[in-house]
């Protein structure tokens, strides 16, 4: 897929998330789901009753309606079997964009936050598409915005003047953390609403890892993790860098340099590290994380974000089903 063309690497516009609109419609397109899997965006719960969509057949269990055996299949079988449908229905999108001191960093491609509203973006239109509602949070390290979920465009674009908002902000002190936002997270999204989180996820802690376990246990989560190349490898040869911790009130500091065998071995080892945490946090609050870098192109990173809530959406709909349980 080739990618749009966009004005800057170091911020979005609110033009420009709108007409990313389009990207959303080729994505949708060009994306072919299996007849019985979800369609982004919705719930397709297996009910007995009159649904929107024959989805199979299942041998008679109590309870379930008369009017829905299928005489054909009995008699053949000898056994009784019922139809059963799938009945779609919205729920609200809550898309989590990170605008942290992190987030505003960028070596290819574009800075984090930017590929972070432009993914929160895509994904958005395809919740419109779908009729479901959009709202969402929108955090920097001093300030955040709750968006609640409304129908239509009216919730995608309150994310948006918000996304503005907090690009626009120049953070003065660091007083709201990952695990806040995971947690107000939990209380402004309702029970088994699709929960998506664009974020490098710098900070991520054993108080993060609580959140997706406990209070977003009932959520349907999908991390997408934001990364730079640097993040993952340094780069060859010796870099200066200046210690935060070294730095003083005139803005100096003491000088390290960087690029050293040691220094990207110890380097990649710590982020394989804190990948595995996250990956393992994830899985065990039931949740998805898929990883993006912003050196590859919008579009395919935006390909593996569709394809990680569908498949999100497949568990979750699995979990729903009545006989979900005791499988």
């Amino acid at each position: 897929m080739s990618a749009p063309r966009f004005a800057s690497p170091a911020s979005t516009s609110l033009d420009e998330l709108v007409q990313l609109r389009s990207e959303a419609s080729v994505l949708r397109r060009r994306k072919r789901f299996r007849r019985d899997a979800p369609r982004s965006g919705e719930i397709a719960s297996r009910r007995l009753g009159r649904g929107l969509d024959f989805a199979e057949l299942r041998e008679y269990q109590p309870g379930d309606d008369v009017r829905l055996i299928d005489w054909k299949v009995t008699a053949r079988t000898g056994r009784p079997h019922t139809k059963l449908f799938t009945e779609e229905r919205e729920r609200p999108v809550f898309l989590v964009i990170d605008f942290r001191s992190a987030m505003r960093f960028g070596t290819r491609g574009s800075y984090k936050s930017v590929l972070a509203s432009r993914l929160a973006a895509i994904v958005g239109w395809t919740a419109v598409a779908a009729r479901d509602r959009v709202g969402g949070v929108v955090f920097t390290d001093d300030w955040h915005a709750d968006i609640r979920a409304q129908g239509g465009r009216r919730g995608l674009m309150n994310v948006f003047q918000s996304i503005m908002h907090g690009q626009n902000r120049v953070p003065r002190e660091s007083s709201i953390t990952l695990a806040d936002t995971l947690e107000r997270v939990a209380t402004v999204a309702h029970p088994g609403s699709a929960v998506r989180i664009f974020s490098d996820f710098s900070g991520f802690d054993s108080h993060c890892a609580r959140a997706l376990g406990g209070a977003l246990a009932v959520q349907d989560v999908v991390g997408v993790h934001i990364s730079d190349p640097i993040d993952q490898e340094l780069p060859r040869g010796r870099l200066p860098l200046v210690a935060r911790s070294a730095m003083s009130r005139d803005g100096l500091g003491r000088r390290f340099f960087v690029g050293t065998s040691t220094h990207q071995r110890d380097h990649a080892t710590r982020y394989r590290r804190e990948m595995q945490g996250l990956s393992v946090s994830f899985s065990r609050g039931r949740h998805r994380l898929v990883s993006v870098s912003t050196e590859d192109a919008l579009l395919d990173n935006a390909a593996l974000v569709i394809g990680a809530t569908s498949s999100a959406m497949a568990v979750s709909t699995a979990l729903m089903e009545p006989d979900g349980a005791h499988r």
